[in-house]
């Protein structure tokens, strides 16, 4: 246990979780998992992406739907857009209503299937239902932060739940509650920025608004101590004392839990030398003994895997789903395909002691579906695709923007642009408004360029509206080198 170092490093900082009790779903959870084959508490734990649910023009394939759908599989997950249009259509995204279609079928497969019971579908929306097309961008979450203005924070949050829900999918995997610590790490425009405080008080407001949506489930992420890479590498060796870790990294997942996070996503790195996806002391012990957190754990992508093939902690894949699951409380395995399952029946054959290690998991992510209503509106938010881009949202945005914008210097009064002034304006992204928007936008990487980006504006058309043919503008460089 780590009650007595947890007592010592931050009681006074963030206290212990009070016992859980016994909630109006667990009747119901213990009703429905306890009827479950051995085959269907294992394919709840596997989370598969939808490119191996879809032809080549990315049209829905119904027959390995259904393939999976009989292997019992608990959730899908992400846009099949994430390395850009699809190379015989040129199509780049779906908008609300597309998504709609495919979430719909995909479900509807799966319960006829399963004897009812739903699949959860995830995405990252991190700024904005980024993967959803037409629907309100927001700044990075560091634009959040530097408002200082958790208000609108909460704005992003509702938006994003909404504009996702929109779409037909309830499971947000955000926000990212790291702490940015290292100024290699190309994901610190991700987070709240660097402060503790700071990102706690973030954490609370966006969970807060993502989860007004009545069936938008937060996943906050990525836990713990992801962002102190030395390197900047996503997969990475972290060095961090007790301390540091709970009086620095914990906080902000303690107050998105005390605001209510449904979930919880682990990352790519390991802790003083023991991946955390392996890590009986940061995903058992800390997360859900100490924190008290009994909500869905899903894995960070093909990081069970990763034990194996990066960490080289285990022998084999199968030996790494055998770590992951008898050494922590990670309930959900994201992944490519259902390879995965392979390493669970063989887990359950030569150990089957193990069998109400892995119904815990299964229970957990059942009542994940209960809570956000799924048995009942199998693909939620038929209401907010009305919603997605009204004037409201859109002000909210534009707000949130403006109130980010932190002025270092004004020699000489150059701010505000008069009408009559001559301007030069150079930089690769001055006239690019893809790179402007950042990743998680359309794509994961995002895209550079303007066309696909019709509501928004570059800085080089900005100024132009101000000061017409004064502006001077030269890229001036490749920013690839």
């Amino acid at each position: 246990m780590l009650k007595k170092w947890f007592l010592a490093a931050c009681c006074a900082a963030i206290g212990l979780a009070t016992k859980t009790t016994a909630d109006e779903f667990d009747a119901r959870v213990d009703a429905i998992v306890d009827k479950f084959t051995a085959e269907q508490v294992l394919g709840q734990l596997a989370q598969i992406a939808i490119f191996a649910l879809l032809n080549e023009d990315y049209s829905l394939n119904e027959d390995l739907v259904r393939y999976y759908a009989k292997l019992h599989v608990g959730s899908f997950l992400t846009t099949p857009f994430t390395n850009g249009p699809n190379k015989l259509t040129g199509v780049y995204g779906w908008n609300a209503a597309e998504w709609r279609d495919i979430i719909t079928r995909i479900q509807e497969i799966a319960m006829e299937e399963n004897d009812g019971i739903p699949m959860i579908y995830g995405i990252d929306s991190v700024h904005g239902a980024g993967f959803v097309l037409n629907t309100t961008m927001f700044g990075a979450q560091l634009n959040g932060a530097a408002t200082f203005n958790p208000d609108l924070v909460y704005e992003m949050g509702r938006v994003t739940g909404q504009d996702t829900q929109a779409a037909g999918i309830p499971w947000v995997f955000g926000p990212i509650l790291e702490i940015s610590s290292s100024p290699l790490w190309p994901r610190t425009y991700e987070t709240f920025g660097e402060d503790p405080h700071l990102v706690t008080v973030m954490a609370d407001a966006v969970v807060r608004g993502l989860q007004s949506n009545n069936q938008t489930a937060a996943c906050m992420k990525h836990f713990v101590g992801y962002s102190k890479t030395p390197s900047g590498h996503d997969k990475d060796s972290v060095q961090i004392s007790d301390f540091d870790l709970l009086n620095y990294f914990v906080p902000p997942f303690k107050a998105a839990m005390a605001a209510g996070a449904m979930t919880t996503m682990e990352n790519y790195v390991s802790i003083n030398g023991v991946p955390v996806i392996g890590n009986h002391k940061i995903l058992q012990q800390l997360l859900r003994e100490d924190m008290g957190f009994d909500g869905l754990t899903v894995s960070d992508f093909g990081e069970i895997g990763s034990m194996n093939s990066f960490h080289r902690v285990a022998r084999d894949a199968d030996e790494a789903v055998r770590f992951s699951y008898t050494r922590t409380g990670i309930d959900m395995s994201m992944g490519f395909d259902a390879t995965y399952l392979n390493g669970t029946k063989l887990l359950l054959k030569e150990s089957p002691e193990h069998f109400d290690r892995l119904k815990e998991s299964a229970k957990r992510i059942i009542k994940t579906k209960l809570k956000l209503g799924l048995f009942d509106t199998p693909v939620p938010g038929a209401d907010d695709i009305a919603k997605v881009r009204n004037e409201v949202d859109i002000e909210k945005s534009l707000e949130m923007a403006r109130e980010s914008i932190v002025l270092l210097q004004n020699n000489d009064s150059t701010l505000p642009i008069s009408p009559s002034s001559s301007v030069f304006l150079t930089g690769h992204s001055a006239h690019d408004i893809g790179n402007q928007c950042g990743g998680w936008s359309v794509s994961w990487a995002g895209y550079s360029g303007n066309e696909l980006f019709p509501n928004g504006i570059s800085v080089k058309e900005a100024m132009e509206a101000i000061a017409g043919d004064k502006v001077t503008y030269f890229n001036g460089l490749d920013s690839d080198g």
